[in-house]
């Protein structure tokens, strides 16, 4: 059996939306001030413990074991905070892009990858610069710059 309709088929490189869509840019940049903070705060431990004797005393004992915990705590809470701002920032492109697909009569809209899952796409059915202009005109709509 054939089918006599032309399904619309489109893909998106995924790596280039997250790359260029300015919530994505915006949460990273979110992201490295947090972990500029953390980092200064682990600076500040070691500074403190190598201000201390290396006499192998109790008090630098704690003070390592100390700095050790932080360190793992916040390698801990980064991981889980840019998995959550990453969450944030693909829910949003899916969104999206469902709801572009809607609009424009999409059957399927596929991710593609440097993997190699779509080896050959028919010119015009790369729909990344599209979808990531309508993005970040959505976005920037919603967040204007400050002068």
């Amino acid at each position: 059996m054939s089918c006599s309709t032309q399904e619309k088929v489109g893909y998106v490189n995924p790596v280039k939306l997250m790359q260029e869509y300015h919530a994505a840019t915006a949460q990273q940049q979110v992201f490295q001030a947090k972990a500029k903070v953390w980092q200064q705060r682990i600076d500040s431990l070691k500074t403190e413990l190598d201000a201390l004797p290396a006499d192998g005393s109790a008090k630098r004992a704690y003070r390592e074991q100390e700095l050790l915990r932080y360190r793992d705590a916040i390698q801990q809470q980064a991981q889980q905070e840019d998995q959550r701002l990453a969450k944030g920032v693909m829910e949003e492109v899916n969104a999206y892009i469902k709801q572009y697909g809607k609009e424009k009569g999409y059957r399927f809209i596929l991710g593609a990858t440097n993997q190699g899952n779509i080896v050959y796409a028919a010119e015009g059915t790369d729909l990344t610069d599209e979808i990531l202009e309508g993005l970040n005109k959505q976005y920037d709509a919603l967040h204007p710059q400050k002068p």
